[in-house]
């Protein structure tokens, strides 16, 4: 047994040096001189390991079969066709010869996580140029474009398209997730359905055509690295591209969105909305279509939450009550490709 391990996560559980060392020597990636856990993130999945050739995240245990090679594919779309910096090489060793799991190696990305906990140390002046910079760099990853909409296969490794087109998938899918949270208790209560239902057919009215672009489906600080480049605050890094498939380019702004709306920081919400959207947006269309958006996110959200018993909200509140507030929108302050000091 080899003495010198450590237990990094509880999905994880102990790791030996030796491993670390044979995970290296898989990839050519030099003598192991450390590992640390991360606290960041809910489930556990990575390491920060550190050798004689650099810095370097291990990310194991996945959640599903297709996890890693999914992320693999978009991370490598992201180096090749836009300049959004991901962690690439990402090295996915398939078997479980070394931990009992696949693992994937990649280079730890420069920056600070945008963790909640971080981001309170920061100045207002900071944490404006952060919520431009990430509206900015969502519209680059929006470069990366597709034929079709579609989501991973695993048996094929591409993509593959949904079976009838995005809408009625994506609206299906949102309602979907209510009617299963209303199976659990008392929550999601037929009024709130059927509400959900009315905001889906005003969004339907108001949907122009769009090329399929990147959808990562969980833009958040948490997925982010940033730091100051040429005297500005850059996002350095984005990461976590499990749930990335090809969908409407707006889609990805809703979880963000909700970030800044559930801390009080409208502001930093309308600074990230309008350093994305390009300045011709008919804004009363774009507002009809972002509630279906904000809507699919906070189904994902809630459905989650009510399953698991995990609310950190007033467990009183039905899904009208508490989703509502992230659907406001105050049109005069949408001003797309104006971003505050642009």
């Amino acid at each position: 047994m080899d003495l010198r391990a450590r237990k990094y996560s509880e999905r994880l559980g102990v790791i030996s040096d030796a491993q670390f060392q044979r995970a290296l020597d898989t990839f050519g990636l030099g003598r192991f001189l450390g590992a640390e856990p991360i606290s960041q993130g809910l489930f556990g999945q990575n390491v920060y390991v550190t050798s004689s050739c650099g810095e370097f995240v291990l990310r194991g245990k996945p959640h599903y079969d297709w996890q890693f090679p999914n992320e693999q594919l978009f991370a490598d779309l992201l180096h090749a066709r836009t300049r959004v910096p991901v962690p690439h090489p990402y090295l996915l060793d398939p078997g479980p010869a070394i931990f009992g799991w696949p693992y994937v190696i990649m280079p730890r990305l420069a920056g600070r996580n945008l963790s909640d906990d971080v981001d309170e140390t920061l100045r207002d002046a900071d944490r404006l140029e952060i919520a431009v910079a990430q509206g900015r760099l969502l519209a680059e990853a929006q470069r990366l474009t597709h034929p079709f909409c579609g989501k991973f296969d695993v048996a094929s490794g591409g993509i593959r398209p949904y079976e009838g087109d995005w809408f009625p998938v994506f609206a299906r899918q949102t309602m979907e997730l209510l009617r299963r949270a209303a199976s659990y208790n008392g929550n999601t209560p037929d009024r709130d359905l059927e509400w959900a239902t009315g905001l889906i057919a005003a969004a339907q009215a108001a949907m122009d055509d769009f090329r399929p672009t990147f959808f990562m489906q969980d833009y958040k600080p948490g997925n982010m690295v940033a730091d100051v480049v040429d005297g500005r605050w850059q996002i350095t890094g984005l990461f976590d591209l499990m749930e990335a498939s090809f969908g409407h380019p707006e889609a990805d702004l809703s979880r963000l969105w909700a970030v800044y709306v559930e801390k009080g920081r409208d502001d930093l919400a309308y600074a990230f909305l309008n350093a994305y959207l390009p300045a011709a947006v008919d804004v009363e269309r774009f507002a009809r279509r972002f509630s279906l958006f904000m809507l699919h996110d906070r189904a994902l959200i809630w459905e989650w939450v009510q399953r698991t018993n995990r609310a950190w909200w007033d467990t009183s509140w039905t899904f009208r009550v508490w989703a509502e507030r992230f659907l406001h929108m105050d049109r005069r302050r949408v001003a797309g490709g104006s971003p505050p000091g642009a």
